[in-house]
């Protein structure tokens, strides 16, 4: 078993990994960053997350407009609407009206430790959004609309993952989130390629584990 170094060994071999790797350059980064470039660099990760759910839901408008047959007109207008739309906007990530209804959320997410299992707080946070794909948000009601959940894809992690976040709750609790977060899972499908738009239901919510470095 390796021996734990310490935190400032241990982010300084993770910070200089990262940097090298992007810049190809092999020295020391940790050690030449000041405080500044560090506030600088946590605001850059928030425009990373940014450019993530971006392309995500470009991935996403594509996939469904080539899924259900959407013609160009329509697609370019809906990734007119997507580009126009400021990050952390209120509504659904994707809306569409005609030719079908169809509402979607992104979600730019990773199994923790690179592993193949998300997190207590990422599990709420995905359920959370398929419940409210399939309840609606205030006062709009999703029940003849096609509900998708788009995640990102980090190769079978992410599969295992979205997997074992679906099976049935064992808990008990009578608190309404939680009963909410149980009950959701037996409304969610995993799309696969066999899928097409007449196998699909309303009264449930599809996942797509999407790798937006493919082509869909």
């Amino acid at each position: 078993m390796n021996q734990y170094e310490g935190r400032q060994a241990d982010l300084q071999m993770r910070i200089n990994k990262h940097l090298v790797k992007l810049t190809g350059s092999d020295i020391d980064f940790y050690s030449k960053l000041t405080q500044n470039d560090l506030v600088e660099l946590k605001t850059v990760l928030s425009d990373i997350h940014n450019v993530l759910t971006l392309q995500l839901t470009i991935f996403a408008v594509n996939w469904l407009c080539d899924f259900f047959k959407i013609d160009s007109p329509s697609k370019s207008l809906l990734l007119d609407s997507v580009n126009r739309t400021k990050p952390n906007a209120k509504g659904y990530d994707i809306q569409l009206m005609h030719p079908y209804k169809i509402i979607a959320e992104v979600k730019c997410i990773s199994p923790v430790n690179n592993g193949s299992r998300f997190g207590a707080a990422q599990s709420d946070s995905i359920l959370d959004d398929l419940n409210k794909l399939k309840k609606g948000k205030r006062d709009f009601d999703p029940s003849d609309y096609y509900k998708f959940l788009f995640i990102t894809e980090l190769g079978n992690r992410t599969i295992k993952a979205i997997n074992q976040l679906l099976k049935p709750s064992k808990g008990t609790s009578p608190v309404a989130l939680k009963v909410s977060r149980h009950t959701i899972k037996s409304h969610v499908r995993v799309v696969s390629k066999a899928d097409s738009p007449d196998s699909l239901s309303l009264e449930n919510v599809y996942v797509i584990i999407a790798n937006t470095d493919t082509t869909n």
